[in-house]
Parts: structure tokens; sequence; C-alpha cells
């Protein structure tokens, strides 16, 4: 039972570890675009590319949080 109560609780970081790094890169993303000095950079779009894999990265990450909170609930 204690082996539950962990991995709940490992749950729940992983998926606050993701949601923090999805909003981290929203936010990135944002700021750049968003700059007039930034949005004048011809290469904006690899630049933007690189912040949505952190957007994706972190949203993989919240979703193997919610896995492990998902397999708690099932044993």
């Amino acid at each position: 039972m204690d082996d539950t109560r962990d991995m709940a609780k490992l749950g729940l970081v992983v998926n606050a570890v993701g949601l923090l790094l999805s909003a981290v890169g929203t936010l990135l993303l944002y700021v750049h675009v968003t700059d007039e000095y930034h949005s004048h950079i011809q290469d904006i779009g690899s630049i933007a590319v690189g912040y949505l894999g952190v957007i994706l990265f972190g949203m993989s990450v919240s979703l193997t949080g919610i896995a492990l909170l998902l397999r708690r609930s099932a044993d």
C-alpha cells in the first residue's frame, strides 16, 4: 500500500513538472515572437519549432504523470 502512495506522489510531481515545462515553453515562445527585435529575425520558424518542442516535451512529461496516477488507481 505504501508503494501506491509513493506512485501517486511521483505522478503528481511528474505532472507538475510537465505542466511547468509547457508553461515556460509557451511563455518563452510568446515573448520571443512578440519582441520587436526578435520578430524581425528571418529564422523565426526554426526558433518557434524549438519552443514548440519544449512545449510538447512538457506535455508528454505531464501525460506520464497522469499515467502514473492512473496506474495507482488501477492497482
